[in-house]
This record gives structure tokens, sequence and C-alpha cells, in this order.
């Protein structure tokens, strides 16, 4: 699959080249060792009696996504599955996406995080896509469980 993007700052054209299954799954797997690093956990504060009256609490949110894109930024295995991706999309249509890249064409670093977001997207959609199909398959049939609905009433 291929994908034209138009990046925000210098104007370039990304042409995204989706990577291997086998470059996928390292960088799907890179990314998850590093969220997984960081347990996501929402507060609820005020009345106890109702949940209807309860506030969340969201610096947890903010510190768990602040802490994970902290640690995927500098998780040399992350960045080496990130650049095992990248290797198959092309910069203003002559320049191979590599580490080399951002000191050969130095205005292509203003363009740094998105070229990399823009690649994880195209190459992570369709696992994500299915991963949700299979939620939505499985979800109504946990619903439908006699023994599930009994645990969560309890």
């Amino acid at each position: 699959m291929k994908k034209e993007v138009k990046l925000q700052n210098s104007g370039k054209m990304l042409i995204i080249n989706t990577a291997t299954t086998a470059e996928v799954k390292y960088l799907k797997n890179a990314l998850l060792e590093e969220l997984k690093q960081y347990p996501l956990g929402l507060k609820l504060l005020g009345n106890t009696q109702s949940i209807f009256d309860k506030q969340v609490d969201f610096t947890s949110v903010f510190d768990f996504i602040k802490n994970v894109l902290i640690s995927i930024d500098t998780s040399e295995t992350a960045e080496n599955a990130i650049f095992d991706c990248l290797k198959h999309c092309v910069y203003d249509k002559t320049h191979k996406v590599t580490q080399d890249l951002f000191d050969e064409v130095e205005e292509a670093r203003e363009d740094y995080y998105e070229i990399i977001f823009a690649c994880i997207e195209e190459n992570l959609k369709p696992f994500i896509k299915s991963l949700v199909s299979m939620w939505k398959i499985h979800a109504e049939k946990l619903g439908k469980s006699q023994l599930l609905n009994m645990i969560l009433n309890q």
C-alpha cells in the first residue's frame, strides 16, 4: 500500500510505503512494551453515594500520555523498529527516510515527528482495524456470558 502525505512544516511530500508484516509486528511490539510500563488509572472524585455525581481526575491521563511519549521517543528498540518501517518511505520524492536523512537534508528535521507519526499510523492501521473488529465480535459474546454477568454483578 502507498500513501502520500503533504508535511505541514516544510510542505514536502512524504510517500509512505508500508513495511513488511515482520517489521510492523516488531514496531507494534516495541510500542506495546513502552505502553505497558505505565498503568493508566482514573480517579473519581466527589460524592461516594452516586457514580453520576463524580468528577474524573485527568491528571493521571496526561501523565500517562507524557510518560509514554517520552518513553517511546527515548527507547532505542522503538527507534530501531520505527526506522525499520521508515526505510520504505520516501521524502521529497528523492530521499529514502533513514537516520541520515535528517543530517543530509536539515529542513527534514522540521518534519521529523510528523514523518514518524504518519509512518506508525499507516503501518499499524490495518492491525488496529482487525483488533477492533475482533473485539466487537467477542464483546458481544462476552455480554451474553452468564458466568461473566454473574461475576460482574458481585
